[in-house]
């Protein structure tokens, strides 16, 4: 288990450390809750439902992750084409940010 906790811990710290947009868990946290606000605001119900829930997945470890990034991607297929460019990149980069926590690329 302190293998894993680890490998882990590394991966997140690279994650908010060097990748992406996000300086901080913080950071992560609050560009989803944003996020999820901008969807619903939008009308995208769907959507912002699949990020919801992959959003109290998160529990620091791989699986939530996983989680996190599924519903992430759910949210993407379930937005129309001609959805707001803004909305599709903050799901682009909640995606990377959990790609690499997950993959570590």
């Amino acid at each position: 288990m302190d293998q894993i906790y680890t490998g882990l811990k590394y991966r997140l710290l690279a994650l908010l450390g060097f990748k992406g947009p996000f300086r901080s868990s913080g950071e992560v946290l609050a560009a989803a809750d944003r996020l999820i606000c901008a969807l619903e605001d939008g009308g995208f119900e769907a959507a912002a439902a699949s990020v919801r829930r992959g959003f109290v997945s998160l529990n620091g470890l791989t699986d939530g992750w996983a989680l996190f990034l599924e519903g992430l991607e759910k949210a993407e297929r379930a937005l129309p084409p001609l959805a707001p460019p803004g909305l599709r990149r903050s799901l682009a980069d909640l995606r990377s940010a959990a790609r690499f926590a997950l993959f570590g690329r």
